[in-house]
């Protein structure tokens, strides 16, 4: 990766102001955009890596956070926080402030932890 390379991906692919947790630690602070490739599965894909655990992965470039969440479905806290991109269900993980989780996919379905099993 060269040395100038910017910290997150063009404002058009990942239009907010922080990067995606990583999947293999969950770390936010050592994450880095790696750069941009053409995947034959999800077309332009954003490449990161973690640099505390050195997990590598891809989100697809269309794909971005939202920065209006929707409301827990755990206990209904209005106030609901993008996590990061969730790969093992295509869609974005949610947390609130009372520490629950959920996705919600593209179409707009929330999946709990204990459904996603």
């Amino acid at each position: 990766m060269p040395h100038d390379a910017p910290i997150l991906p063009p404002a058009e692919h990942w239009p907010v102001l922080a990067g995606p947790d990583c999947p293999g630690c969950g770390g936010t602070d050592w994450v880095n955009y790696s750069g941009s490739v053409t995947s034959l599965e999800d077309g332009l894909v954003l490449l990161f890596e973690c640099g505390e655990c050195c997990t590598e992965w891809a989100i697809p470039a269309h794909h971005w956070p939202v920065l209006c969440g929707p409301d827990c479905p755990t206990c209904g806290s209005l106030n609901t926080c993008w996590a990061t991109y969730a790969p093992e269900h295509p869609g974005d993980l949610w947390t609130c402030d009372n520490g629950h989780e959920f996705v919600l996919d593209p179409e707009g379905i929330i999946i709990l932890p204990e459904d996603a099993e």
